[in-house]
């Protein structure tokens, strides 16, 4: 029955016993249920958490470390972190700015298609 559900209902339906004590805490539970459903199979459930838990941990910033992050991005002009990103139109400027609290920053351009796809980037924000 379970597959039945996992096959019918795919991005919607996750087994919540495995988001519990993860070591991911940090994050909220929609993010890892999300990310289970789409980087775990259950015949390498174990390994592909494993990968998922790594990749969270490797690209949560923690406080003291969002000055090391920007840092980063400045030199490397790229970076992935898993944050909240919430966007705002700037009118006077016709453009879109983001803001990724997790790293101090409020001025990261969004492109319009983008906001376009994500309209939810608006109205609260995405991880």
């Amino acid at each position: 029955m379970n597959e039945n559900f996992k096959e019918i209902f795919r991005g919607k339906v996750v087994n919540k016993a495995h988001t519990i004590n993860t070591g991911v805490d940090e994050f909220p539970r929609y993010v890892l249920e999300y990310l289970i459903d789409n980087y775990c199979e259950e015949d390498t459930f174990q390994e592909d958490m494993e990968r998922v838990v790594r990749r969270l941990k490797e690209t949560f910033v923690h406080g003291a470390e969002a000055e090391k992050i920007r840092h980063y991005i400045r030199e490397n002009r790229n970076h992935s972190i898993i944050a909240n990103l919430e966007s705002r139109l700037v009118e006077t400027e016709d453009r879109y700015w983001a803001s990724i609290s997790a790293i101090n920053e409020n001025f990261v351009n969004i492109p319009e298609p983008v906001v376009r796809q994500y309209p939810m980037l608006l109205s609260g924000g995405m991880w």
